[in-house]
């Protein structure tokens, strides 16, 4: 009687544990844990909120896998172009959006050339996984309203991945001074998207940003902002497209404002008046300074754009929006729209760095003169 309770009691140990076994494969086949990480958004220089993306978030590999025969429509490789043409469809979402981000993003800096699934299966470089997994946080933390607190909101303004600084200055200095003006260009049409029209008369009409448009340009924190800056970065990708052939080339129009550009024409964009533009190299610092007391009495626009290699620690080849002009001191307060701090470690000026808060930093006018290659300031 012994002999047959031993069996028994062995025998159902035996079941638990083929149970348990199988019950962690089945697991690891639906959706495999990764360990809890805290992920910031690239282009924001780790100063935005961090997201843990623990526990339920499938390998980039995997995702990649699963859609690949969508993607590549039955072909054995695919290319940058083809995957930015997906980016459209408001059905991929999710970490499906956040993976198709990722690669195009891998793909443009790594050659561009087509892939297979065998070489993306590969990837293994930390910038695309990590891009992977902070993209799919940040779209869980999307505030999918247009405005979220009614009105732009200039201190939750952050650059995103895109190199849409050129835009992204101009359009924080008007979310600073004149947020009526953001508020006003944009109306939502139901079933189709929004209409933008910007006060230089130039407009668009743009579906609704999809995940994979805001995981590629935005950062979670200007996307807890609701996502007015994804429609207008999507409208200016539309008039962009109508006047530069390689813009148009590209299908997404949110991508368009990846390929960067100058102050000049988003001045005049934002404002629907001229400009006076000044070569900074060559300029006279009289007629500058004129320009800038101007700029301050008058409450104008202005954005510069800082040289490719400037003579100071200094982000180079990047447009910063000038938000004053102390005529006492001349003193300029610029921001740069990556909106992070930054603790120099020595006094804040060329040697060791600007100090930064939010983006925000004082410079004087001739380290102005010096770092930056041109400047536009509106004409009233």
């Amino acid at each position: 009687m012994k002999n047959r309770v031993s069996l028994l009691l062995l025998f159902s140990m035996l079941v638990v544990l083929c149970f348990r076994a199988s019950a962690q494969n089945l697991s690891k086949d639906v959706a495999p844990a990764v360990p809890d990480t805290e992920v910031t958004v690239p282009g924001d220089d780790g100063q935005n909120e961090s997201f843990s993306a623990a526990g339920e978030l499938r390998p980039f590999s995997a995702v990649i896998s699963v859609n690949w025969k969508l993607w590549s429509g039955g072909r054995d490789s695919i290319s940058r172009d083809d995957l930015i043409a997906l980016f459209v469809d408001p059905a991929i979402k999710g970490e499906d959006a956040a993976a198709l981000a990722a690669l195009v993003r891998h793909l443009r800096h790594n050659g561009g050339e087509p892939v297979s699934l065998l070489s993306v299966s590969g990837i293994t470089d930390k910038n695309t996984l990590s891009f992977y997994s902070e993209s799919a946080a940040k779209l869980k933390s999307v505030k999918r309203v247009l405005f979220a607190s009614g009105r732009p909101d200039f201190s939750k303004l952050r650059q995103g991945p895109a190199t849409d600084c050129y835009f992204f200055s101009g359009t924080g200095w008007i979310a600073k001074f004149r947020p009526e003006v953001i508020t006003g260009a944009i109306k939502e049409i139901p079933g189709k998207g929004f209409r933008v029209v910007f006060p230089d008369g130039e407009e668009a009409l743009v579906s609704p940003p999809t995940d994979a448009e805001m995981a590629y340009n935005d950062s979670p924190s200007t996307l807890g902002d609701g996502i007015w800056m994804p429609v207008l970065l999507k409208a200016e990708g539309v008039i962009e497209g109508r006047r530069n052939a390689r813009r148009a080339e590209i299908a997404d129009p949110s991508l368009r404002v990846d390929v960067g550009g100058g102050p000049a024409a988003i001045v005049k964009r934002w404002t629907g008046n001229g400009f006076s533009g000044f070569n900074l190299g060559g300029a006279s610092r009289k007629a500058v300074r004129a320009a800038l007391v101007r700029m301050q009495g008058r409450g104008l626009m202005a954005e510069a754009l800082s040289y490719k290699h400037p003579d100071g620690k200094l982000i180079g080849n990047h447009c910063y929006a000038i938000l004053a002009f102390d005529a006492e001191t001349d003193i300029l307060t610029v921001w740069n729209p990556w909106g992070n701090d930054f603790t120099p470690k020595g006094p804040s000026g060329p040697e060791f760095g600007f100090e930064r808060r939010g983006g925000v930093f004082k410079i004087s006018l001739d380290d102005f003169m010096k770092l930056f290659r041109y400047l536009a300031i509106e004409k009233p």
